[in-house]
């Protein structure tokens, strides 16, 4: 597999026929294109793509080298007159033989679970309705069994979305596979006008042979070129502390404690809204409530906030609404969806002026720096049936909109949790809150598997923990509390790990805290302290640090931060269940240069053949930086 002759061989006879023309489909009002000869004549290739000219509609495929041979294809469909489009997909053509397909379910708490299956005749992946990773995420890997390259493919949905892999035989003589993928066109009948382009959604692919973790450092290359991060925010949330219990002088003790610790921000979660006692029948009613949360006095505690120098956020909800709301009872029209559930229409204006005014309202009243942008629901049909195409370019209208006014207003994408983790909708958010499922070990299966597709800088993690004095203290008997981290959405289950392990977990984006911070005890309070400074120190390097997995299984993890030219690296040997006293770590690093490794400089030839060894214990984190000497 050669992609820099992909779209090459895509233009050859390797490619025509019906049905398997390796370039594209598309179907509406218009007919068909799908490979006929006369699809084949009107294909004409450019200096960086193809353009096919009909008598009712112009397609353009853009291919761009992005970088560490990592290529962008982007298409375009134009119409001559006033059409309906039924589908489009852009396709792909391999050689044939024996493949395997790696692809990722994605759920509540469930998040970027990848795994691999044998190609023996076809497998799609899609999600499900307006939210992108709701069922899955859009990336697929294909590796030829023959001879272990890997073809690494990440759609930039900007609609609900469709992959498929398939092996297709060629005149009953040779198998192919085929790779179809774009808007899925399932109930698609997108209205388009004369001269109007509907933009297909980006892709992203380039060839590995690295099975671990697919060399995603190139993917984290671009994207923190394309779209820097501003900043790696330390958080105070208060979700995990008590939900949706909001008990004022709770909230300032855990806010004199989040200031002391380092954090910048200071966020109040759920159960501040609505005009009932009940904020869960309020969704959509964005006004403080005066029957429950803080009873009024939200302005006082965004006071209380900056006062101790940090900066106010909030939990908002916008696309979401309940049928017994305000506005969804005043303008229905303003809204998708059917029975009590209601998902604003972005498509219209006057619903983007909506909620324009609403969040601009809030963050003016409460001098609000931070907001926890949430979407707790799916609306699996776009009754439009546009596929959500032009429900999704409003929305980023409306977040543009948003930037423009409040330029310094930090933005964490949430979806109950990690139901729209993409790389279309990260270039209009900050960062991710990346599951709901917060435990440790849990979350750092979801953050390695996450990083196949983004950058660490987007995603923020949080410390969820609760000191308890009711255990066994196990030869330690000096240490009077155990450190324990709520195991999944809720605090029904805890397990143990080591403070190194959390405060390394908690690395490589934002930091976050969800929980009693103010009974944790002093020497904790002062360890989080001086970790919080020195990853400050270390913004700008975690900022546009590339991350490898260089081991991984259910007992070690092992993950790498480094900088474009490998100057300088951070490694984090997570253990888990293990029987063993000593792990080997081989560093990725530069063989021609040497390294100093705390007090030892080694070459990087010896890194990389004989590794660094160290001793370790289970439930812990060990911390290895390598610097060019």
């Amino acid at each position: 597999m050669n992609i820099r002759k992909l779209y090459a061989n895509e233009l050859t006879e390797f490619g025509n026929g019906p049905g398997i023309c390796g370039v594209f489909a598309a179907w509406g009002s218009f007919g068909l294109a799908d490979g006929t000869k006369d699809d084949i004549k009107r294909i004409k290739e450019t200096e960086n793509g193809f353009l096919c000219d009909y008598d009712k509609f112009t397609v353009k495929c853009e291919y761009e080298d992005l970088g560490t041979d990592v290529l962008s294809r982007k298409d375009y469909f134009t119409c001559k007159e006033d059409m309906v489009l039924n589908g489009y997909i852009s396709r792909f053509l391999l050689e044939g033989g024996e493949y395997e397909v790696y692809t990722q379910y994605s759920s509540w708490q469930h998040e970027s679970l990848g795994g691999w299956n044998d190609l023996i005749s076809s497998v799609e992946i899609s999600n499900r309705g307006n939210r992108l990773t709701d069922s899955a995420t859009p990336m697929i890997a294909l590796r030829n069994k023959a001879n272990g390259r890997i073809l690494v493919m990440h759609l930039l949905p900007n609609a609900q979305w469709k992959i498929s892999v398939s092996k297709v035989q060629l005149d009953g003589k040779a198998d192919v596979v085929l790779i179809e993928c774009g808007i899925n066109e399932r109930n698609l009948a997108i209205n388009c006008k004369k001269g109007e382009t509907i933009d297909m959604p980006e892709m992203y692919i380039y060839e590995t042979e690295n099975k671990m973790d697919f060399d995603a450092w190139k993917i984290h290359r671009i994207f923190n070129r394309l779209y820097p991060r501003k900043r790696l925010p330390i958080i105070y949330n208060t979700w995990l502390l008590d939900f949706d219990h909001l008990d004022i002088d709770n909230i300032y003790r855990q806010a004199d404690t989040a200031a002391e610790i380092g954090c910048e921000y200071f966020a109040i979660d759920a159960g501040w809204f609505g005009v009932t006692d009940d904020w869960t029948f309020d969704i959509g009613n964005w006004v403080e409530s005066t029957n429950g949360g803080f009873f009024g006095r939200m302005k006082e505690v965004s006071d209380y906030v900056r006062n101790k120098g940090m900066k106010f956020g909030l939990w908002l909800e916008p696309e979401r609404a309940l049928s017994n709301t305000e506005n969804v009872k005043a303008h229905p029209e303003m809204y998708l969806g059917r029975d009590d559930q209601r998902f604003l229409d972005f498509s219209k204006k006057e619903a983007q002026d909506y909620i324009f005014d609403v969040i601009s309202n809030l963050v003016d009243t409460y001098s609000i720096e931070y907001m926890k942008y949430d979407f707790n629901a799916t609306l699996v049909y776009d009754d439009s049936r546009n596929g959500y195409y032009r429900y999704f370019k409003g929305h980023k209208e409306l977040m543009q909109r948003i930037r423009d006014k409040y330029p310094n207003l930090h933005i964490e994408n949430c979806g109950s949790g990690g139901a729209r983790m993409d790389m279309s909708q990260q270039t209009v958010f900050d960062s991710i809150w990346i599951s709901d499922n917060q435990c440790p070990i849990d979350a750092l299966r979801i953050y390695k598997d996450t990083a196949l597709r983004l950058p660490p800088s987007s995603m923020d993690k949080y410390d969820v923990r609760i000191y308890s004095g009711m255990f066994p203290q196990y030869r330690n008997p000096e240490k009077a509390v155990l450190p324990m981290s709520c195991h999944g959405a809720s605090w029904e289950y805890v397990i143990n790990v080591h403070e190194s392990f959390t405060h390394a977990f908690l690395q490589g984006g934002g930091i976050g805290f969800s929980c009693d911070i103010a009974s944790y005890p002093e020497a904790e309070k002062a360890a989080l302290r001086e970790m919080i400074a020195e990853y400050k120190k270390n913004e700008e390097f975690f900022k546009n640090a590339e991350m490898r997995i260089l081991h991984d299984n259910q007992n070690i993890t092992i993950l790498q931060y480094s900088d474009e030219n490998l100057d300088k690296n951070i490694i984090h040997v997570f253990t888990k269940g293990i029987f063993q006293h000593k792990v080997t770590v081989y560093p990725f690093v530069c063989e021609k240069e040497n390294y100093k490794c705390g007090e030892m400089v080694l070459s990087g030839a010896s890194l990389r053949k004989n590794g660094i060894e160290i001793e370790v214990r289970e439930n812990r984190c060990y911390t290895i930086e390598c610097e060019k000497a």
